[in-house]
């Protein structure tokens, strides 16, 4: 990204041993992963849980523990995706961030990927998992198998282990994601 991820303030609130309530962490996030993929494209992980129903007690931090793209396989996590926009002097002619498609892959975090990705637009991916997605700022185009779909603030994308890239055409944006674990059923 141009000069780093903008910094997300991240407020935890927990219990002291009176079980009165408290703020345990009031600070920016602490785990940053600056173009974790791909260049232009930063991940802010604000919070993992490792099995559901999720433990609540203690005064662990949750949110600062090592990036893994995926959820926990019991858990999820939220996260915070930074992309930047593609200026109007984009050539892709230029970008060393092509990838073309090709046929489907596991990765080895265990996720599935074809390939398709250039400096504006994610590669073409699915993963064992149930996500919320919800467009903060900017605009972002979910893509699919079926088409594109263009998003503006406050729109909302639940993806159930679907084949989708994303892509930052006009501007950049913010989205936050719910990316919990499931199971495909074959």
């Amino acid at each position: 990204m141009a000069e780093g991820i903008k910094p997300i303030r991240r407020v935890v609130t927990g219990n002291d041993a009176q079980g009165r309530s408290r703020v345990l962490f009031d600070s920016a996030a602490p785990n940053v992963n600056a173009n974790a993929f791909k260049k232009g494209t930063g991940m802010t992980d604000i919070w993992v849980f490792h099995e559901c129903p999720a433990l609540i007690s203690g005064t662990r931090d949750d949110g600062n523990l090592p990036f893994h793209f995926e959820p926990p396989r019991q858990g999820g996590h939220l996260r915070i995706v930074q992309s930047d926009p593609r200026p109007a002097d984009y050539d892709p002619a230029q970008d060393r961030y092509i990838v073309p498609e090709h046929p489907p892959k596991k990765t080895e975090g265990g996720t599935f990927e074809r390939g398709g990705q250039n400096l504006y637009t994610t590669r073409i991916h699915k993963s064992e998992t149930f996500d919320y997605g919800i467009l903060l700022s900017g605009e972002r185009i979910l893509i699919t198998d079926d088409g594109e779909r263009v998003l503006k603030p406050g729109d909302c994308v639940v993806q159930i282990g679907s084949w989708h890239a994303w892509g930052n055409p006009n501007e950049g944006s913010q989205m936050a994601f719910v990316m919990m674990a499931a199971r495909f059923k074959d």
